[in-house]
């Protein structure tokens, strides 16, 4: 039920405030940002979802549950760290691909790449925060994720690059 009403209310939060402004715009350019939005709910799904309202900070020390030592899992060889790199890269190649799509005059591999850290980053802080509020997401605040995560958004400007190479790309 949780999840129903916040895909409910993502719909709203498109269908009210982006498709009114994308509507103006060319049709593939209106089918982009949809597909770029839909890319966006469905990292939410798997990284944030089901949003939780905090009610009141707890006492929890949410800072024992974050992960500050790059590739401690892998390291340390717990089951399932080469698979949660692995998910975390391809999961950031869809952004680093259709950014640029999107804003066609800014093409830079470090503005995508640097988006691509910022959208990790807001990710991995707010879950976190959840875990701050006591909220039942059990996701933590890991920095591998933060590294594997914008190197998939690299991965995917490269393939961008590779797929369009008629045309000039700044790196």
């Amino acid at each position: 039920m949780d999840y129903l009403i916040d895909f409910i209310l993502l719909a709203l939060i498109y269908v009210f405030f982006f498709y009114r402004k994308w509507k103006k715009e060319p049709k593939r350019e209106l089918l982009m940002n949809t597909i770029m939005y839909i890319y966006i709910v469905m990292v939410l799904f798997v990284t944030l979802m089901p949003f939780t309202i905090p009610l009141g900070a707890t006492n929890h020390l949410f800072m024992e549950t974050a992960n500050f030592i790059p590739f401690r899992d892998l390291l340390l060889h717990y089951d399932g760290a080469l698979k949660g790199i692995f998910l975390n890269i391809i999961m950031m190649v869809p952004f680093g691909f259709l950014y640029p799509i999107i804003k066609k005059g800014k093409k830079s591999i470090f503005r995508t790449v640097a988006l691509a850290f910022l959208f990790s980053l807001a990710i991995e802080c707010s879950q976190l925060l959840t875990v701050w509020w006591g909220g039942l997401n059990q996701r933590t605040f890991d920095v591998t994720d933060l590294i594997t995560n914008t190197f998939g958004g690299m991965i995917g400007y490269l393939i961008f690059v590779a797929v369009r190479p008629e045309r000039h790309y700044d790196f």
